[in-house]
């Protein structure tokens, strides 16, 4: 409609666009599957075939058409409509979850040059190349427990989920704490305070609400008696107290790009900090110490817009330089 706002336009436009590509690809899935072929093997192949259950099968059209029953509780085919949620879901929250976890932990580590110290160590001894097309996941990823320890300390003060929604399902729940008893009804929202789980003191130490993602590294020495190959092969990483951290959720519908986005994370922090370092442009008159400072309070001054997110980090100009 020419009469909404530019803005407007331009989001109806990409929904519509979202959806007849989403729908394309719908269609391709379910032609190769009816020929017996196995799919791309991609999200939505999975999806086409969580659609077609025994009561018959979705179509794909853009309608609403659906064969589940109305019977509650059971496993029920999905409709064309809740493919393309999902699809939409899965995009969503794989982009804009890891972008938010970088942009926190790129503005902490141009606040803590010593942690970007500490990185390099570990990325200059594993990725002895400087060419990334060479880094292999089976050969770098699991070495590299500093770069995961950046992400995990990141998001357990700063995840972009505020809580994780669960239900009690169809029957109620007991929960048990120290000598205390509840009992939660059956079909209960529960949503966990992550903010608050994940900075008690009683779990992460008197310094709970410092970023400090050396916490994460058991076995970790600044003895320079001891080889640096001995001292990060020692190296080990935390695996918290059950329940006291669950910036992914936990149990059966715990969050299916968890690997990925640790995967994209890593990447990212070796590409960018094996040979650079990043560092506040002062304004006129400040020193190093306050420009490191005010990132601080930029990245504390933080709100919740559907995902947790800095109010003004334009407000931080960075500068790289490539490491001696």
């Amino acid at each position: 409609m020419p009469i909404l706002p530019a803005k407007w336009r331009q989001i109806g436009l990409a929904v519509a666009s979202f959806r007849e590509y989403m729908l394309d690809q719908l269609a391709d899935e379910k032609r190769l599957i009816a020929e017996g072929k196995p799919g791309s093997g991609t999200l939505m192949s999975n999806l086409v075939r969580a659609s077609e259950a025994r009561h018959g099968v979705a179509g794909v059209n853009g309608d609403k058409k659906t064969v589940a029953n109305d019977r509650p509780h059971e496993m029920r085919p999905l409709s064309v409509d809740e493919i393309l949620g999902d699809i939409f879901v899965f995009n969503f929250a794989g982009h804009d979850t890891t972008a938010i976890s970088l942009a926190f932990s790129m503005l902490l580590l141009v606040a803590h040059p010593d942690i970007q110290d500490w990185l390099s160590e570990e990325l200059s001894f594993y990725l002895e190349t400087t060419e990334g097309g060479k880094w292999g996941y089976e050969a770098s990823f699991p070495k590299l427990k500093r770069c995961r320890a950046v992400l995990l300390e990141t998001l357990r003060l700063y995840n972009p989920l505020p809580g994780v929604p669960k239900y009690t399902g169809i029957q109620p729940r007991i929960i048990r704490s120290g000598n205390q008893e509840m009992t939660l009804l059956e079909d209960t929202l529960v949503v966990a305070n992550l903010n608050a789980l994940q900075t008690h003191p009683k779990y992460w130490g008197e310094d709970s609400l410092i970023w400090r993602p050396s916490r994460w590294i058991l076995d970790s020495s600044d003895d320079k008696r001891i080889g640096m190959k001995t001292r990060l092969a020692r190296e080990s990483l935390l695996t918290p107290r059950n329940g006291t951290f669950i910036a992914w959720s936990e149990g059966a519908r715990s969050c299916p790009g968890k690997k990925f986005a640790q995967v994209e994370f890593v990447a990212t922090m070796a590409a960018v900090f094996r040979n650079f370092r990043a560092e506040p442009i002062p304004k006129i008159g400040e020193t190093p110490d306050a420009a490191r400072n005010r990132v601080l309070d930029v990245v504390k001054d933080s709100n919740v817009e559907l995902l947790l997110q800095m109010r003004n980090p334009d407000s931080i100009s960075v500068r790289w330089s490539r490491r001696c």
